[in-house]
């Protein structure tokens, strides 16, 4: 049957077939069936071990639109696409009369049966029962379950052929069982007068032509399996072409006189289903081939393009960077040239600063002479006693200003000192309160004078420290002068001089006190 369908199959290599194998378990049938159905498969052919226990789910097959073969063995209701098989009926009709002409129509007879309530059994019983009953003198002595399994047979046999020593001849439901019970007739002593006929007729190693052609049987019934025709059958349901329902298979029986020639047009067929496989694999070959080169031919395709389309982007890489190299020239050229005009004018520059730098020397030195000129009658006028408090202390005014101006030419002058890198710095211990109430002495009055309100706080009465009062004035007085410009009429300033707990301290505070007076110069050209 399966040798059957595959040879079938090999025609349409497109077609996907799964065969699964109870090994006549009626319940593992089952399991099988029901395991297609959830696959959804697109046609399911069914060769029932049991007529009964199959007819529900192949029922439920139907109903659900799934087209249902029955193979061989038939279901106990109608309810199926088609039916492919042999008929039963007639191969024990033909067994019978077959019996009959071997034994002269008189003779004792003992059947061997397959499996009870399997379709094939029962009706291969009952045509060969209703043949025998046209043979008065041929008797049925006994009958034997072998259940199609040839061990079966082996152990129920030899104990009714003991009981029925008379049996001439043997009729086996299969070549399978037939063949254990010609094993069993020769143990016993009766292979040489015993016939049997067995059913199926296939080809192969233990099949039923070569045990004819043996002698080990007298004959075989013709029972085609239908696996060709089931496949046919399929396809033609599948492809909705018309069909027939009932496909019946005709039988012959094969002995001595024809199984020569049935055994050459068998192994004709085997030729021919070799070589259609041969050119099955080839064309399988072929087809691979072709498309193992297909796709050799599409990367060689893909790879020409790849390549054309990175020389496209490579070209145009190219020529991008021709025009920006070309570009880039242009800007060094430009910079060159600015940084040259940048360095003729750093030049420039450091000219007019020396120029400069003499002027503001050269001036200073004319400023030091009628300031000294100044300093002396003032020394004198503090010399006179008949001076008033009020007249000593703004004479005592002029003399320090006049003192700030000789430091403030002396500072000119130490620009160029700065300049060439000869400014040191002349430290000395000193009282910072003094220092800083000295320094801001003379802007108490312009504070009064403006309405702003001005205090200077000491945290101690003395605080010695070593600083270099020439530049440390600088500093206070210019941090004084921003104070008193920037702050709004009826305002208040505090110079608070207080020690500080870390060094490191003092210093953030300066930079953060220097970072304000930026800010204040930057905004104050706007009007903030």
């Amino acid at each position: 049957m399966l040798a059957g369908m595959q040879k079938e199959l090999g025609f349409y290599p497109n077609v996907q077939f799964q065969m699964l194998d109870a090994h006549n378990d009626t319940n593992l049938q089952r399991q099988q069936v029901q395991k297609l159905l959830r696959q959804h498969v697109d046609l399911l052919i069914i060769s029932p071990n049991q007529s009964g226990p199959l007819t529900d789910l192949a029922e439920a097959a139907y109903s659900q639109g799934t087209p249902v073969i029955i193979l061989d063995r038939r279901t106990t209701s109608r309810l199926y696409t088609a039916y492919v098989g042999g008929n039963n009926l007639e191969v024990g009709r033909t067994a019978g009369h077959y019996a009959a002409q071997l034994l002269g129509q008189k003779g004792h007879v003992l059947e061997v049966l397959g499996t009870p309530g399997s379709s094939p059994a029962a009706e291969r019983h009952l045509g060969f029962a209703q043949a025998l009953a046209a043979y008065p003198q041929l008797q049925l002595v006994a009958q034997v379950q072998g259940d199609w399994r040839p061990a079966s047979v082996r152990r129920q046999l030899p104990a009714v052929l003991r009981a029925h020593p008379e049996t001439d001849l043997l009729f086996v439901h299969n070549d399978q069982m037939a063949q254990a019970a010609q094993q069993v007739a020769r143990q016993l002593g009766l292979g040489s007068r015993l016939r049997i006929i067995g059913v199926d007729g296939l080809a192969g190693p233990g099949n039923g032509l070569e045990l004819v052609e043996g002698g080990a049987l007298q004959a075989t019934l013709l029972y085609p399996t239908g696996g060709e025709q089931a496949i046919r059958t399929a396809l033609r349901i599948l492809r909705h072409l018309p069909y027939e329902k009932e496909n019946v298979l005709g039988t012959m029986v094969i002995d001595s006189t024809n199984v020569g020639a049935m055994r050459s047009q068998t192994e004709q067929l085997a030729m021919q289903q070799q070589d259609i496989q041969l050119q099955q694999r080839r064309l399988l070959e072929q087809q691979r081939r072709y498309a193992s080169q297909a796709t050799t031919v599409y990367l060689l395709l893909a790879s020409l393009l790849g390549a054309v389309v990175l020389g496209a982007i490579a070209w145009r890489s190219a020529r991008l960077n021709r025009r920006i190299r070309r570009v880039l020239e242009g800007q060094n050229a430009e910079i060159s040239s600015q940084r040259n005009r940048i360095a003729e004018l750093a030049e420039e520059a450091r000219r007019s600063t020396e120029a400069k730098l003499r002027f503001f020397t050269n001036f200073s030195h004319e400023l030091r002479t009628p300031l000294t000129l100044i300093l002396g009658p003032v020394e004198e006028l503090l010399g006179d006693a008949g001076l008033t408090k009020a007249q000593r202390h703004d004479v005592a005014l002029v003399r320090r200003n006049t003192q700030r101006l000789l430091q403030l030419v002396g500072q000119l002058l130490d620009f160029r000192k700065i300049e060439v890198g000869k400014m040191a710095v002349r430290a000395q211990e000193g009282d910072l309160v003094d220092f800083v109430h000295e320094l801001a002495e003379p802007f108490e009055k312009l504070a009064r004078l403006r309405g702003v309100r001005w205090q200077v706080q000491a945290a101690e009465p003395r605080l010695l420290a070593w600083f270099d009062g020439g530049i440390l004035d600088k500093v206070i007085l210019n941090l004084l002068s921003n104070a008193l410009k920037f702050t709004p009429e009826q305002g208040r300033i505090t110079v608070s001089i207080q020690p500080a707990a870390q060094p490191g301290q003092l210093l953030k505070r300066l930079g953060q006190l220097v970072h304000k007076i930026y800010q204040v110069a930057f905004l104050g050209p706007h009007g903030h």
